[in-house]
């Protein structure tokens, strides 16, 4: 069997759906019937510096696709940009013809892809797999609400076409896949194969970043400085996406600093609020204790991770799929059995998880005030990191993220046999 894998984020950019779409690939590459696997990835925010891909796998090839005449803006927002469609059909059409798969796959968000993908696949006759990770249409329709109106109908009614188009190639798609039993129910009035890949784990690889790891060697490579003592706070998110807040702790650390406590905190990730949050930390005199260390290959971000002490996460206030989304990153904080510290809505997905496993503490934003008490109890207190390492067996067999993929892979065996 010879899948084409179509999509924007793919390593070394360190993003949910780049990890989500790498795994996918990994557990495929190891299938006996997988003969080959070509990867075709384009993100029109990036130019030169991740052309060459990352591979290091045996049947899989990554081909990237890069702009080199016209700025990043011109192909923006990626979702309802006409030219960004254009170029991702024209790539569709022209992988297809040349590589002869057996099955396409495609992610989206960003909708584009996915779009393409539906077209070429009907031109040439291909079964197309589609990988349905959030609900961006909501998202959108959510962003405009909050604009002028010269802007938000505009943008409402740009969502709506390019929503239409995505949903009208999702009911024609050959199988459809999806993180959560919420998106499942929705997509099934669209199309009744619909199955569930949940987020999670890649267990095979943490254990092999766990078996060479050394605390000391990662810091310093990534040029962080830790005297004994000192504790790390760590976050990971795409710092392109409006909904990451990874700022939001830098007033309580700056008081906890004030205090004696000795604290670092890593941002992993990049994107066009890399520099806000840089001015930030200088304006903060917070220089050479929050550590911007910029994308990273999932390896790296996962040694990261072990050489810290403490996670967080955050969703904006009133974001639409809070209360039924789960980023990949808290299942890896969790399997790097890191104590979470998350700021979002009341009742959202992340507050039932870490009330229901007691992994963290949790603080709704009609209670961000209480962020300092929060992170001193996080950096004070053992019972967390012991109540992950008392129940870790438990989370890694309930979020091993290969057990969805297997499920994935099945089906569309399946449907390359019809």
């Amino acid at each position: 069997m010879k899948p084409l894998i179509l999509t924007t984020y793919y390593p070394p950019e360190a993003t949910a759906a780049s990890v989500r779409m790498s795994q996918i690939i990994k557990r495929f590459s190891h299938k006996e019937d997988i003969e080959h696997i070509r990867v075709i990835a384009f993100n029109p925010l990036y130019k030169c510096e991740l052309e060459k891909g990352v591979n290091g796998q045996e049947k899989v090839d990554v081909i990237r696709y890069t702009r080199r005449i016209l700025p990043s803006f011109a192909f923006m927002p990626q979702s309802l940009n006409p030219l960004t469609l254009i170029f991702w059909i024209y790539i569709s059409l022209k992988e297809i013809a040349k590589y002869q798969p057996d099955v396409i796959l495609t992610t989206t968000p960003p909708f584009a892809p996915a779009i393409a993908s539906g077209i070429a696949s009907r031109v040439l006759n291909k079964p197309c797999v589609v990988d349905y990770r959030d609900d961006l249409t909501s998202v959108i329709d959510s962003i405009a609400e909050t604009k002028r109106f010269y802007v938000k109908y505009p943008l409402k009614v740009a969502n709506k076409l390019m929503s239409a188009l995505l949903f009208h190639f999702l009911k024609r798609a050959s199988l459809i896949s999806t993180v959560n039993e919420v998106l499942q129910e929705k997509l099934l009035y669209l199309n009744r194969n619909v199955i569930t890949v949940p987020n999670g784990i890649d267990i095979e690889e943490l254990n092999e970043v766990k078996e060479n790891f050394d605390r000391k060697k990662v810091l310093d490579k990534n040029g962080i400085s830790c005297s004994e003592g000192s504790m790390t706070i760590v976050y990971v998110g795409d710092l392109n996406m409006p909904y990451c807040t990874p700022d939001i702790i830098l007033e309580p650390l700056r008081e906890l600093l004030k205090t004696g406590y000795n604290v670092k905190y890593i941002i992993i990730g990049d994107g066009k609020r890399r520099e806000p949050i840089e001015e930030m930390v200088k304006e903060m005199d917070l220089e050479g204790i929050v550590h911007l260390v910029g994308r990273k290959g999932h390896r790296e971000v996962l040694e990261l991770l072990l050489a810290c002490d403490v996670a967080f996460y955050s969703v904006q206030k009133n974001y639409p799929q809070s209360k039924h989304v789960i980023a990949t990153k808290v299942y890896e904080y969790i399997g790097c059995e890191l104590p979470i510290l998350a700021v979002a809505d009341e009742g959202s997905a992340i507050s039932k998880l870490i009330k229901m496993h007691n992994t963290g503490v949790f603080v709704s934003w009609e209670e961000v005030d209480k962020l300092e008490a929060a992170l001193r109890e996080l950096l004070d207190s053992k019972k967390y990191v012991q109540n992950i390492q008392l129940r870790y067996s438990y989370f890694i067999e309930k979020f091993d993220r290969n057990r969805g993929i297997d499920l994935l892979y099945d089906d569309v065996k399946t449907l390359v046999s019809e």
